[in-house]
């Protein structure tokens, strides 16, 4: 179940995101991780630059809290989590944050239980 709702809130969060971007899903100790990053397309004169790369972690509360919802009250989690990406999407600051290669550490956006109660 766990793993159908990591697809699900991945396809979620991809319209936010640049066409070229790329995912990376999966579990980690019972936390949901999705990592991204993009090729940044600022000057076709100079080596490609990807974005730092966006770590959103979801720790396991928030996904065993989410799961004993009903689904009218998930539904409500969905657009508090599209809100929650959206605002912090816009306030990443992308020339600031390219890297030649994607060695930089990255950056991690945690996502707990207060992104669905306000």
């Amino acid at each position: 179940m766990t793993e159908d709702l990591l697809d699900y809130w991945l396809r979620m969060i991809k319209p936010f995101f640049p066409d070229n971007a790329w995912f990376q899903s999966g579990i980690s100790g019972g936390d949901h991780i999705i990592q991204i990053d993009w090729n940044l397309e600022t000057d076709l004169h100079k080596q490609s630059r990807r974005s730092r790369k966006i770590e959103i972690v979801i720790k396991e509360e928030v996904i065993d809290s989410y799961l004993e919802q009903s689904k009218d009250l998930r539904g409500l989690y969905d657009i508090r989590m599209r809100e929650w990406i959206a605002e912090h999407y816009h306030n990443f600051c992308l020339d600031q944050e390219a890297y030649p290669s994607n060695s930089a550490a990255p950056i991690k956006w945690r996502i707990s239980k207060d992104v669905f109660h306000p």
